[in-house]
Order: structure tokens, then sequence, then C-alpha cells
């Protein structure tokens, strides 16, 4: 699995597609089938993944990620469990998976594995 994270409109999507895959490949949702999990920080929002969520997603060819630690951190209870899901998850991902790319502005950083 190859897990691509950045901020918001860095170019996930477009490296994605660099490597291959469609838009109608990318979904949203677990359990789609799709090999491309885009958006893993929504999917979070809803609570921690349970292990065989957390399997479907980890079997995924690329998973996509916007990096939601890196700001101001939130008044709201709610906001900092999500955005602590989100990098706790991440960890997890990257642990798992052959490559991890840190997009920066429409360039590919690699930070685990071998490059494209």
């Amino acid at each position: 699995m190859v897990l691509v994270i950045g901020g918001l409109a860095s170019g996930k999507r477009s490296y994605v597609r660099s490597l291959g895959y469609t838009d109608e490949q990318m979904g949203t949702q677990s359990f789609d089938g799709r090999p491309v999990l885009a958006a893993l920080e929504e999917l979070l929002r809803e609570g921690p993944l349970d292990d065989v969520t957390f399997s479907d997603i980890a079997s995924r060819e690329v998973v996509c990620c916007c990096e939601v630690g890196m700001g101001v951190v939130p008044i709201d209870r709610e906001e900092r469990a999500w955005r602590e899901r989100v990098g706790r998850t991440c960890t997890k991902l990257a642990a798992e998976a052959t490559r991890v790319v840190r997009m920066v502005c429409g360039i590919p950083m690699v930070l685990k594995g071998d490059e494209v």
C-alpha cells in the first residue's frame, strides 16, 4: 500500500493520477472495492476504525489523507479527538505501507520506500 499524505490541495489526487489511477478508481468509503481510498480523514470523523475496517483500508493499493495536525489546536474536544485519530491511524498505516509520500506544493517527497 502507498500512503499519500499532505495538506489540503497539495497535489495528492494529481500524484495518484500520475501512478495510473483514474478518478473513478478513487473512493471515499470503506468496503467500496476501489483500489484508492481518498479522504481517509473524513472516514475518521465518525470515530476510530474497528479492526475489520482498518484491514480493508490497509489492503488498498493507495490511501490518501489530509494532514490535519499541523495547525492551531482546536478548542473543541471532538475536533481535537478527530485530529488525534487521524494522526494515530496514519501512523499505523505508515508502518504497514510499502511507500509513504508527502505532497508539498505538488511535489512528492518519498518518506518511506522507493521512488516511482
